[in-house]
């Protein structure tokens, strides 16, 4: 039976795949940032005169066997095209059926999202070694010029659970570490009273929550990246997005409360054994006592004493990271150009990378000619 492929640019079309999606992302295993709920929550917060979905479907008989799902976003007078939610999305990816020939599928949809054109540029990120769409990536960059973008890679890292239990992986931390950690809820409840782990109840609402953690996300946002998106434009767009997950049933909120109030809260994500740390903030009143890393420890513990194989940190560079994290995944880009305004941009960027390159680096050292990445989701603890 052939494969008939489908582009989806108007969102009542979108909204009726709802039943389809949901199924193929379950068979596929993917991420969460490639479900419904997560890509339902960005297209509904984004302003339609400034987005334009290019969601690519394959269908075999009435089974959707693979979505590439794209959108194309103006940026200073480009069209560029990208995965849709890129910004807010660690791993980007297509779906795949891997029973139903959905690698040849995703051939068959980017030669009909190309055919249709509309955007000038491709750029897109965040892309795992094992990704499903990686085969279909690296080879548009053989054969089409576009490129894999090296330099400047984003590692996510992460625990992977070698322990028989939450508690045994506490103990393999050194000294310090777990002196730090009792020392901090020590004084934690010197400083504000009883200290409780805990996780938002899934029956109550979650939007009053999240904008409590975004209020001491921004805070901290202001003294350290004044420059975030997350300030302005970006903040009602990832609520969207996360309330959207929330739905999802996949996402978890920990909390870590002294005398009743939040002193450190992260957004998780748990399914398929795994974790993955989304948004981590905390109270600076309570700052002398690291509530944030108290916290990290706790869900770990936790997540290990339920059988959880590993405690993924996603993107950012927070010492944190480097401090408990046993393994690294390094994410991709993909740049390129469909048109001849794509191509002068391209060009012009060129330009000005290397000649930023020969102001900063002996031209023995110049590094590889590559674009910078867009803001991505600032982290922190």
């Amino acid at each position: 039976m052939s494969i008939r492929t489908e582009l989806v640019t108007a969102p009542a079309r979108f909204y009726e795949l709802e039943a389809e999606w949901n199924a193929l992302w379950e068979r596929a295993g993917a991420d969460i940032f490639q479900t419904f709920a997560w890509i339902r929550g960005w297209v509904d917060g984004q302003a339609r005169e400034q987005v334009r979905l290019l969601i690519g479907l394959a269908w075999r008989d009435d089974r959707l066997i693979a979505v590439l799902p794209f959108a194309v976003q103006r940026r200073g007078g480009l069209r560029v095209l990208q995965w849709a939610a890129q910004m807010f999305s660690d791993y980007c990816d297509a779906l795949v059926d891997p029973e139903k020939d959905g690698h040849d599928a995703l051939e068959k949809i980017w030669d009909h999202v190309h055919r249709a054109g509309g955007f000038d540029l491709l750029m897109l990120q965040q892309v795992r070694p094992d990704a499903a769409a990686r085969r279909l990536l690296d080879g548009m960059a053989r054969s089409s010029g576009a490129r894999r973008m090296e330099a400047g890679q984003e590692k996510c890292l992460r625990i992977d659970c070698a322990w028989p239990s939450g508690e045994a992986w506490f103990r393999s931390l050194n000294k310090k570490a777990r002196n730090n950690h009792t020392r901090g809820k020590r004084i934690l409840s010197e400083l504000g009273g009883e200290v409780v782990f805990r996780m938002h109840d899934s029956a109550l609402p979650v939007a009053p929550v999240i904008e409590e953690i975004f209020q001491l996300k921004q805070a901290w946002l202001r003294v350290h990246h004044p420059d975030s998106p997350l300030l302005d434009r970006d903040a009602g767009l990832a609520r969207n997005v996360l309330n959207a997950a929330w739905q999802s049933g996949h996402m978890v909120v920990f909390l870590l409360e002294c005398g009743g109030r939040i002193a450190a809260a992260s957004i998780n994500f748990v399914y398929n054994g795994r974790m993955q740390a989304y948004v981590t903030s905390y109270d600076p009143a309570f700052d002398r006592a690291s509530p944030g890393t108290i916290l990290i420890v706790d869900y770990t513990k936790w997540a290990f004493d339920r059988g959880i194989r590993s405690v993924d940190f996603l993107r950012g560079d927070e010492a944190f990271k480097f401090r408990l994290a046993n393994a690294e995944t390094v994410l991709d880009g993909y740049l390129g150009a469909r048109t001849l305004l794509g191509r002068v941009a391209l060009a012009a960027r060129d330009i000005r990378t290397r000649l930023r390159a020969r102001r900063q680096t002996p031209p023995a050292e110049l590094p590889h000619d590559e674009p910078e990445p867009e803001p991505s989701r600032a982290g922190g603890c």
